[in-house]
């Protein structure tokens, strides 16, 4: 991932100027489109330790719009206004309450808590409003979910589980609600176990997740098909959302040489660790096509954002609320370069970030121009 590189000494909040928005023609009827641009940067190369990010894994907005950043690289989360203040920091690494091995997704709940997935202890860890250690939940099958969401009086998230006496390998979308300690299963799809799978899912981006009061939204990886599901919590009949005439769209050669220098350099890590034996001598193809879909989200008027998986600058497609097309289109200001950057988009607000830079971590606070 890359971000404009910068040198700062001190903490930079930088505001952008106005950008006169470009028209983007797709398959679909030409949309209005909007902009966004910077309002606040987080981070810092070297100095304060409070803004000096180890891996930033995720992040979300709590329910007074404060930004709660994942860095598992320290195994902790960093709390900070919008405006960039640090306001504190809970967690660090161990297996104690409260701690973390490898956290991996971050979700600020209606009531003020805070959740961190935490898959291979097979625990989210809850946090009250003001940084405190509240709760373990642990009722998981196996391991914990590798990406959750806020959602209702709980959260939702993407749960994976091996069987390898039947050599099935099985993902569920669930609800867990906190408040009930009951859960609810929308989806659940079972794969043949294969080394090759394994390898090309390790290699996937992780699926996105998002929900409002009435549904779950979730959008797994896929090259072939611009899809997010709906799951509504009250059980009824699922649905989904597209992209008028979606087609595929091939990568180019550079981008097909960058998947391999990433399976390179993933396998090199994991070999690193004492991991992925069984992956030696597996041939990795990377996907000839790009992902159709990226990020999703709800903004405050809840728009459900879907980013374009084929876009080299980041572009999203707005459906309002009960839409199954998009009306409107959103792209970023190009000078900011992000389009290495993972997106957030929240009621409480909109942020980006990169978890492998050219230079260093930060987090970008972003609005619409």
């Amino acid at each position: 991932m890359k971000t404009a590189a910068a040198l700062f000494t001190t903490m930079l909040f930088v505001a952008c100027g106005e950008e006169t928005p470009v028209e983007i023609q797709s398959s679909a009827e030409s949309q209005a489109v909007s902009v966004l641009g910077l309002q606040t940067e987080i981070g810092l190369e070297l100095g304060d330790s409070n803004y000096v990010f180890g891996v930033i894994q995720d992040l979300d907005f709590t329910s007074d719009g404060n930004l709660a950043v994942l860095d598992t690289g320290k195994k902790v989360v960093k709390v900070y206004s919008p405006q960039g203040e640090f306001l504190g920091v809970f967690g660090g690494a161990g297996e104690a309450p409260g701690e973390f091995l490898n956290p991996r997704g971050i979700a600020c709940l209606s009531d003020g808590r805070i959740a961190v997935t935490d898959p291979f202890s097979g625990e989210v860890e809850l946090f009250t409003g003001d940084l405190q250690y509240s709760e373990t939940f642990t009722g998981f099958t196996s391991r914990a979910p590798f990406v959750i969401t806020a959602a209702g009086n709980g959260f939702a998230g993407e749960l994976g589980s091996m069987n390898r006496d039947a050599g099935i390998v099985t993902t569920t979308v669930s609800l867990w609600d906190l408040e009930s300690d009951s859960s609810i299963m929308f989806s659940e799809v079972e794969n043949s176990f294969s080394p090759e799978f394994i390898l090309q899912r390790i290699m996937k981006p992780e699926s996105a997740m998002c929900a409002d009061e009435e549904n779950i939204y979730y959008a797994a990886p896929a090259t072939e098909n611009y899809t997010v599901s709906v799951y509504p919590v009250d059980g009824s009949t699922p649905y989904e959302l597209s992209y008028p005439d979606y087609a595929p769209v091939e990568k180019t050669a550079e981008d097909l040489e960058a998947d391999i220098q990433a399976y390179e350099y993933r396998m090199q890590g994991m070999a690193a660790g004492g991991r992925g034996s069984r992956l030696a001598g597996i041939t990795y193809n990377p996907t000839e096509n790009y992902y159709a879909t990226g990020s999703i989200g709800i903004d405050s008027l809840g728009n459900l954002w879907v980013q374009r998986g084929w876009e080299p600058d980041p572009t999203f497609d707005l459906f309002p609320p009960g839409a199954t097309e998009p009306a409107e289109t959103v792209t970023v200001n190009p000078e900011l370069h992000l389009g290495d950057f993972t997106f957030v988009v929240t009621p409480h607000g909109i942020a980006a970030f990169n978890s492998n830079p050219e230079d260093f971590p930060r987090v970008l606070v972003l609005s619409l121009q």
